[in-house]
This record gives structure tokens, C-alpha cells and sequence, in this order.
């Protein structure tokens, strides 16, 4: 049984095609160890403040369409990425999905960024959901980097690799991700589904189809195991961390990720959101909006 499991997926021919050269009018690549990241940047005519915008797991840049124009109209420099595995960064079997390179590779192209504008002064770090630990993670690797951390629904969790972990890459389990993503999960019903759970509210078509269309990539199945394999191998330090100013908001009708479980293991400014699910940055962006930039303000009054 177990070989005719693993020989079975061989006999799918898959009718995905590579995405176009740049899905975005400001797509921009950045090539570290072999790995493709696709990020864009939102830059207004004065810069006062800099952010990392980091989406959370099945996400990409998309997620934080609703709060990008506002932060730069409030003269930020936004820069949004996605991880390896997700959005429209590397997705092949040859790419580097470790979390160190990944921050490490971020790092690059908040420098870049910075040599355009001649400014090396810290970055803000903004996490949704999974995001959230990864832009922690930054910020153990690279404090002088980063001058503080925005968590939505999301928080710093070590993970333990565990022994089991190389099984992800059994090359027929990947095969297998691959096609019962395409045959059984890609499409508008299963995806407005998903969107639904994680909104706590009926998303619009427009939505599902952003969050849906990185997913028409050959091999986003298999990614996420990848991405699952490269984790854990960057450890925080609670106590670096807690360092940094930080600004947690949370839906307060999260079904994904409660905050009654976590509530008493995080530090920082706690914000809820009433009758937001998982994704409040895209439900209730206002007010989102409102508490990212008025906790950015704070910092600069306290510098002064």
C-alpha cells in the first residue's frame, strides 16, 4: 500500500503555469542563496518612518492592501515581502526556506532600501499571524536593525524541530501536496471558504481571488512543506525581544488564534479589536490603521 500511495501521484499531469515576469507594477525580486523573494515597495516624497510589512501562513503582499496607502500618506516608507513558499517568492525545490536565510535575505532588502535614501536608522517590523514570529526573529538576528515590532494576531513562539521533520520531504508526500491542492483546494468555493473562517465575515470575490491566484503556481503545494522542514532554526530570546517597544492588536473574535491562549505570555501594548477575526488588518483596516500609526508617532515623541 505504502509504495502504490507513493507511486500513485506520479501519474497526474498538473495544467499549472508559471505566473507572468512581475505581478505587481512594483514587483521587485531579490536573489539570495538561489532563492527568489518578490517584494514591493511603497515609497512617499518624504520618508520620516520605515516598515516591513511580513503576511502570515497562505498570505502574501496582498493581505496588506488596505493599509499600505494609508501609512504611506502618512509619509512611511513601506516595504512588503513575501516569504519563500507563499505569495509570488520562490516556490522550487531548490529554493532555501530556512528561517535564518529568510531573515537574513529581508535584511538585504531593507539595506538596499536604505542606500537609496541614505538612511540606515531602524526599521518597524509589522507580523501578521505567522509573519509575526518571523518578524521576530529579525529582530534576535538583527536588533540594531529594527526599532520596533507590531504584532497582529500573532506572537514570538520557539519551535522545536522536531526528528520527524525530514519526512516533509519525502518526495512523493510532496508530489501528493501538489496535487490535492490543485485538484481539491484550488478553486473559488474552497478558498472563499478558508477567507470566510479566517475574516469571521463574508469576504468579496475580489479577496478570495488575491489571495487564491499565488496558489496557480506549480508547486505552492509541495512549498509549504518546505517551508515547514526550513523552520525552527533560528531561536529568540524572550528577553532581546521584549526589549523593543511593542504594539500587539489582536480580533478579538479570533477562532484561528484565540488570545485568551497567549494573552499572558506576551509583553507590549495590547490592543482588541471588537468583532474582528484573524485578518483585522483587512476587516477592520480604520481602525488598524489608526493604532499602527499612532503608536509610530508615540516612538517619535519619546525620541524627543
Amino acid at each position: 500500500m505504502f509504495v502504490i500511495l507513493s507511486i500513485i501521484p506520479y501519474f497526474f499531469s498538473s495544467n499549472l503555469h508559471s505566473i507572468e515576469a512581475k505581478p505587481y507594477e512594483n514587483s521587485e525580486f531579490h536573489y539570495h542563496l538561489k532563492t527568489k523573494f518578490h517584494y514591493r515597495v511603497f515609497k512617499p516624497e518624504i520618508v520620516k518612518y520605515k516598515i516591513l510589512l511580513i503576511h502570515g501562513f497562505s498570505a502574501s503582499t496582498f493581505s496588506f492592501r488596505k493599509n499600505i496607502d494609508f501609512l504611506t500618506h502618512q509619509e512611511c516608507l513601506v516595504v512588503a515581502v513575501d516569504m519563500p513558499g507563499f505569495g509570488y517568492s520562490d516556490k522550487s525545490d531548490k529554493a532555501n526556506y530556512s528561517d535564518l536565510e529568510k531573515v537574513n535575505a529581508f535584511n538585504q532588502i531593507l539595506i538596499k532600501q536604505d542606500s537609496l535614501i541614505a538612511d540606515n536608522s531602524p526599521w518597524i517590523i509589522v507580523g501578521h499571524s505567522m509573519g509575526a514570529n518571523t518578524s521576530a526573529q529579525f529582530a534576535n538576528q538583527y536588533p540594531n536593525y529594527t526599532k520596533a515590532l507590531i504584532w497582529i494576531d500573532g506572537a514570538a513562539i520557539n519551535q522545536d524541530i522536531s526528528a520527524y521533520t525530514s519526512l516533509t520531504l519525502y518526495p512523493p508526500l510532496l508530489k501528493w501536496a501538489d496535487l490535492v491542492l490543485e485538484k481539491h483546494f484550488l478553486n473559488f468555493e474552497k478558498f472563499n471558504e478558508l477567507l470566510s473562517s479566517a475574516y469571521g465575515s463574508n469576504p468579496d470575490s475580489s479577496d478570495v481571488i488575491g489571495y487564491m491566484k499565488p496558489f496557480e503556481i506549480p508547486g505552492s503545494g509541495s512549498a509549504v512543506f518546505r517551508m515547514f522542514a526550513g523552520m525552527g532554526n533560528v531561536e529568540i530570546n524572550h528577553e532581546k525581544i521584549n526589549h523593543f517597544p511593542k504594539l500587539i492588536i489582536w480580533g478579538k473574535n479570533d477562532q484561528w488564534i484565540p488570545f485568551t491562549d497567549i494573552q499572558k505570555k506576551i509583553k507590549g501594548n495590547v490592543m482588541l479589536i471588537d468583532e474582528a477575526g484573524h485578518c483585522p488588518m483587512e476587516t477592520h483596516p480604520k481602525e488598524v490603521n489608526q493604532m499602527m500609526i499612532n503608536f509610530i508617532h508615540n516612538l517619535s515623541s519619546k525620541k524627543k
